[in-house]
């Protein structure tokens, strides 16, 4: 009896899916860029070295960190490692013979103290405009604290900019122990409206960035902004509550109501949001808030009213029943509103979650310099990444990268990285 001898080949298999369920054919996907992030990185991202005794190039560097990610390491050590073992690779990828091998995790560590995170984060977004790939216009931001992290002068918390559509990281600022998230929030709009992302743009924040200061912040910066309110504006939320009753008693035509039922992952929740909009052109809601309690720029208010159960992950049911206010500088539908507070969520799940569970953000520990801002915008571009090509999961995505060089190196082309 003949048998077939085994041979070796290069084809890959199609192991990488997209969110359709196809799968992600890197032969015909394949094009030839004009570009590349790391032609971008060597352009716009300054060495913060000196020069004398360097060894190694800053886009090496950079490399290890981004590619031993999509490799599934979750800190420097591990990704050194994988680099040292597929060194043939980054020198393909790179075009070079790597003389002096792969740095050690110190060496990056160093590197990456120096680091201007602002230059990274300015890289990312202007690859991410050339390869075509839609940022949307409505943004949640919101902050995460790295917990691992000490040290009093370390930046261990994050204010990160996300996009409701597209599920991108487009900007990040580091948030000291000397201030909160709100003096943040004005670098992260100046560092986005560098990149023209914030003009024009809707911005979701949680209930304690609803301040006046926020507001007129936003405003000056040309972008639209939607807050909940909460008890720590009980005031506002008193007087949003009072205004609905006064309009449902006088006209209650006046009102927008949209109802919607979420029964997934234990959930039998209806939310249900009652709002009024201007009508007039220039008009402002909430007449009756005059002087200091004023609001700039109000064109819509309302109510969103939970109630239903929730069922935790040990089995135990919660019941829910709440009621938040909310205020926008933008005239909205009540189902607009709806699915703006809902989406307002992905900064957390699809973000700040992924970095944790995927990357091992809060046992990250790196603590000097800017070297902790620097790994979480590594990530953030990872998360991005998957996203912005639209793959149907970043952790099964990473297990097959992390299996075959071949693999990793024909993705890496096929996305524009090199």
């Amino acid at each position: 009896m003949k048998t077939k001898a085994f041979s070796m080949h290069h084809s890959i298999p199609h192991t990488i899916c997209l969110q359709d369920g196809s799968a992600c054919n890197l032969n015909r996907r394949l094009t030839k860029h004009q570009f590349s992030l790391v032609s971008l990185l060597v352009a716009g991202v300054t060495d913060p070295r000196s020069g004398l005794g360097t060894r190694h190039p800053l886009v090496l560097i950079i490399l290890i960190g981004f590619i031993g990610m999509l490799a599934g390491c979750t800190d420097l050590t591990d990704a050194c490692l994988y680099a040292q073992y597929n060194q043939r690779l980054f020198e393909k990828l790179l075009h070079t013979t790597l003389v002096h091998g792969i740095p050690h995790p110190t060496t990056i560590s160093r590197v990456f103290q120096q680091l201007n995170p602002d230059e990274l984060v300015t890289v990312w977004v202007q690859f991410l405009q050339l390869l075509g790939i839609p940022l949307g216009e409505v943004y949640s931001f919101d902050g995460k604290t790295m917990r691992a992290v000490s040290g009093t002068a370390t930046i261990r918390h994050i204010l990160s900019l996300f996009s409701h559509d597209t599920h991108l990281a487009l900007g990040q600022v580091g948030v000291s122990s000397k201030e909160n998230e709100i003096p943040a929030l004005e670098r992260l709009l100046t560092q986005s409206t560098g990149l023209g992302l914030i003009d024009g743009s809707l911005l979701l924040g949680d209930a304690l960035h609803t301040q006046k200061a926020t507001v007129e912040m936003i405003i000056r910066y040309q972008a639209d902004y939607l807050f909940t309110v909460k008890n720590n504006q009980r005031k506002l939320k008193q007087a949003i509550q009072a205004e609905l009753l006064k309009r449902q008693t006088i006209d209650p035509t006046s009102l927008s109501t949209y109802t919607y039922t979420d029964r997934t992952r234990g959930r039998n929740i209806t939310t249900t949001v009652t709002l009024v909009s201007v009508t007039d052109e220039g008009e402002e809601l909430l007449p009756t808030l005059t002087g200091s309690n004023h609001w700039d720029g109000v064109q819509t208010m309302g109510v969103l009213h939970r109630t239903g159960t929730r069922m935790s992950k040990d089995g135990t049911v919660h019941q829910i029943d709440e009621t938040i206010g909310f205020i926008a500088s933008r005239r909205l539908t009540a189902q607009e509103v709806a699915e703006h507070l809902h989406h307002h969520w992905c900064i957390e799940n699809n973000l700040h979650w992924v970095k944790d569970e995927v990357f091992g953000e809060d046992k990250h520990t790196l603590k000097k310099g800017k070297a902790p801002q620097v790994m979480s915008w590594l990530r953030s571009m990872v998360i991005s990444l998957c996203n912005g090509l639209k793959l149907t999961s970043i952790s099964t995505t990473i297990h097959h990268l992390q299996k075959s060089p071949v693999l990793m190196g024909r993705f890496l082309s096929m996305a524009a990285i090199v």
